[in-house]
């Protein structure tokens, strides 16, 4: 791969970052506006990847609907919303929170549907954005070996858009980050780490939904490092979780959507 055309995948990147962080903090976006945002998302991954990178369509970033995807996208938001959950049961067990009821019927049901599309959404964004687009750009380059390490790196600064760069959060983006990458390198498919990323965003917001809100009524919430330390650990058990889920996959750049006309078969376009 050319010096250019390197750059031009950096350039793309920086792009689809600005616009998938930068954006919403410039410009108050209410539900539905948001859920435009979203889709321009795609678009403009779509149309970066055909008229500059050379990438046919967003199969080509591990989107594609290739058999089996449904099953990762299943698998993940199982293992996600059950690693999450485990966490807030620990944490109710060790006394971080009490619960001391439940929100109204009509509440909870506009709370669940705005989660379910909302996290599914931005959860297929940065995986896209980071493991995907990265993906794509290793399997081009002959440099999967160090796709995980980059794909874990720029998840971790990615990160500090939400959270700033504090150290506790950035072990835990880098446990995540590791097990996430995975399984985009050993199923040349996004599925799975969107459904990991969906199933934990979806209990998150069940217990604090977006405004500290939640499905649950909570007081007394403290907060501590034994609550971090039980986060990171328990978010590091999906790690074998996900390789024992993978461990048969087949090798990413031999896997269906590498073999599905996703990339172009000419050299990679330059910027001009």
């Amino acid at each position: 791969m050319s010096r250019k055309s390197t750059i031009a995948w950096m350039l793309v990147f920086l792009a689809l970052n600005l616009y998938a962080n930068l954006l919403p903090r410039l410009v108050a976006l209410p539900p539905l506006n948001w859920f435009a945002y979203a889709i321009g998302f795609f678009v403009l991954a779509w149309a970066a990847g055909r008229w500059l990178l050379g990438v046919r369509n967003l199969a080509g970033f591990g989107l594609g609907f290739a058999p089996g995807w449904g099953r990762q996208l299943g698998i993940g938001f199982l293992l996600g919303a059950l690693a999450w959950g485990l966490k807030n049961a620990i944490f109710f067990a060790m006394g971080k929170f009490d619960v001391v009821g439940v929100m109204d019927f009509g509440f909870i049901a506009t709370l669940l549907v705005q989660a379910l599309l909302g996290m599914f959404f931005a959860s297929a964004i940065n995986d896209l954005m980071i493991r995907g687009y990265w993906h794509a750009w290793c399997r081009r380059a002959g440099q999967l070996r160090w796709y995980v390490a980059i794909a874990t790196v720029l998840y971790v600064l990615d990160d500090a858009w939400n959270v700033g760069f504090d150290p506790v959060d950035s072990l835990f983006s880098l446990v995540l980050g590791i097990a996430l990458a995975w399984t985009v390198l050993k199923t040349g498919r996004i599925w799975m780490s969107i459904g990991i990323h969906w199933g934990g965003n979806m209990v998150y917001r069940v217990m604090s939904g977006f405004d500290g809100r939640g499905v649950v009524r909570l007081a007394n919430v403290q907060e501590g490092s034994q609550y971090d330390l039980v986060a990171i650990v328990v978010t590091a058990l999906l790690i074998p979780a996900v390789y024992w889920l993978v461990r048969g996959a087949a090798p990413a750049d031999a896997g269906p959507d590498s073999r599905a006309g996703a990339l172009v078969d000419e050299p990679l376009r330059d910027l001009r």
